[in-house]
């Protein structure tokens, strides 16, 4: 499990770790002196074991010590409980010691205890102020059990102002504890205020999708936030690194750029703004947006570097995919001029008389416009056939006079506008001198897809009936020719256009790369039936 520590809690501990070796051998020459110093004034039994237990616990100590050397604890609060319990447990023989033999002993000997315990609790208190509790039980427990044994047992002044002076001098540490500890809940204070500081910003910055950093240029280390790994791929530990490892990440053709800009900071120029690719470890490509700025002493020289780093791979997918569709549109556009063109130049080449020119310039002009109006519908993903073939008939169709149907097909976005122009040729044709012209005439479409599977490309037909003897026209129109050059020269499919004299009859076969991938078999087909709907939508019905 993962230490929960924070930081100030983290520098508490390393300090104790530090002093503990320091302490435990002052521990063991102030007990070797304090040994040698009362030799032959007390008992030598009582003087082994209280000898024996001091070594032992501040030995035990130092084993410790090594044994959990580099551990960080989980909890803080059970770190310090132990060391407060050891604390007490190195103060019981000093102060056992001063409460069985004050006011028993020579007066030097008595002096030397005196001293040493007095130095033991003060330093003990100051080595200890990491963990007040701990500091405060250690001073305790060597100068309490002396102070009251002066005050209450031995019945002497001398004793009696010794007493005095051990509740003083414990008084004094216990006011230097309280206002370290104060110190210490202050900082903690300050530290959770820092640390929600820092995790706010993370969150921010993880938010934003961006990285903050710092270059140190005496040591060339670069410091990133802790959402680096999310955006750039890093591992924990790259977080810190050299700026060289990040530079050599970015992609080759913008890397001479980047450096370039971050070694002309000056005082005059201390900023930049950089976009260059990045190679994550994992291979991805993203694009990375740097915002950087310098920082110099009052001698100009340079101090750091600070600066942000956003994940802007969208927003250049988007730009790119702007780009494209302007490029798309461009050329489209131009391609409808063309077509425009072209179709007025034909138009005009067939037409007797201006009144004729318009009007059959501007029926095929509204023929380009409907299919390109189904396509911008349908954002250029293609149109379904049976929606160009109602866009087609249904202004020239009465009651009961076109029957068209056939599978759910999609046609793509190249095959629309042909498939258009033709249909609309062929009705325009059959409305001038085909089955439109008769009330008795009929038309039917029909297509479908031949193996029952979508890419395997599509047949239509186109069958007038009822009309007028059909003529086979001296010299082909425009129309004519549209209809058979159109299919093959732009889809490379196959058109038989054929006078017969019950009618016009047009079989025109599709490639399948003109099929879009959403096509059903022909047991799904739909019937269009103009019945009644001249000038609107085809109705659907079910099929014969």
């Amino acid at each position: 499990m993962q230490s929960q520590l924070s930081q100030f809690e983290r520098h508490q501990l390393d300090v104790i770790a530090r002093v503990t070796p320091h302490a435990m051998a002052g521990h063991l020459l102030n007990t070797t002196v304090q040994a040698v110093a009362l030799a032959g004034a007390i008992p030598s039994a009582q003087l082994i074991v209280w000898c024996l237990y001091s070594y032992s616990i501040g030995l035990l100590l130092l084993y410790r010590h090594v044994r959990g050397r580099g551990h960080v604890p989980r909890s803080f609060e059970r770190a310090a409980r132990r060391a407060t319990i050891y604390a007490l447990l190195l103060a019981l023989p000093w102060g056992s010691m001063s409460a069985l033999y004050l006011g028993a002993l020579a007066h030097d000997e008595e002096l030397i205890l005196v001293a040493l315990a007095v130095g033991m609790a003060a330093s003990g208190t100051v080595l200890l102020s990491a963990l007040p509790a701990a500091a405060f039980a250690y001073m305790s427990g060597i100068l309490i059990p002396g102070a009251i044994k002066c005050l209450l047992l031995v019945n002497q002044k001398g004793y009696l102002l010794l007493g005095v002076l051990a509740v003083s001098y414990w008084w004094f540490l216990a006011a230097l504890i309280t206002k370290v500890t104060r110190e210490i809940r202050e900082r903690k204070q300050a530290d959770v205020a820092l640390n929600e500081s820092e995790a706010e910003l993370q969150e921010a910055l993880t938010a934003g999708h961006v990285v903050a950093f710092t270059w140190d240029p005496k040591t060339a280390l670069s410091r990133r936030s802790q959402n680096a790994p999310q955006i750039l791929g890093l591992e924990p530990q790259e977080g810190v690194g050299r700026s060289n490892d990040f530079l050599a990440r970015v992609h080759r053709q913008d890397r001479g750029c980047l450096t370039a800009q971050m070694a002309a900071l000056s005082p005059e120029n201390p900023s930049y703004l950089a976009c260059f690719r990045f190679i994550r470890p994992d291979g991805q490509e993203i694009w990375l947006e740097e915002t950087g700025k310098a920082e110099f002493d009052a001698q100009h020289r340079y101090v750091r570097l600070k600066g942000l780093t956003r994940d802007i791979t969208e927003r250049k997918r988007a730009e790119e995919r702007q780009r494209l569709l302007i490029r798309e549109l461009d050329h489209r556009v131009k391609n409808a001029l063309a077509s425009v063109a072209t179709v007025a130049q034909r138009t005009r080449e067939g037409s007797g008389s201006m009144d004729e020119f318009l009007q059959v310039f501007d029926g095929r002009i509204q023929s380009m416009a409907n299919a390109h109006a189904l396509l911008s519908r349908n954002h250029w993903h293609g149109v379904s056939l049976a929606d160009v073939v109602d866009s087609e008939l249904a202004p020239y169709v009465g009651a009961g006079s076109v029957v068209a149907g056939g599978p759910e097909v999609m046609l793509t976005a190249e095959a629309t506008q042909p498939i258009a122009i033709v249909l609309h040729e062929l009705v325009t044709n059959a409305s001038k001198y085909g089955a439109l012209t008769s009330p008795q005439g009929r038309i039917t479409v029909r297509w479908e897809l031949p193996h029952e599977h979508a890419q395997a490309g599509l047949e239509l037909e186109w069958i007038e009936s009822g009309g007028p003897p059909c003529r086979i026209p001296n010299q082909p129109g425009y129309g004519t020719r549209a209809i058979r050059s159109l299919i093959p020269y732009e889809l490379e499919g196959t058109v038989d256009l054929a006078f017969a004299a019950d009618g016009v009859r047009c079989k025109i076969e599709l490639p399948a790369k003109c099929i879009g991938k959403n096509a059903r078999p022909a047991d799904a087909a739909r019937e269009l039936n103009a019945a009644g709907l001249s000038g609107a939508r085809l109705s659907a019905a079910p099929s014969p």
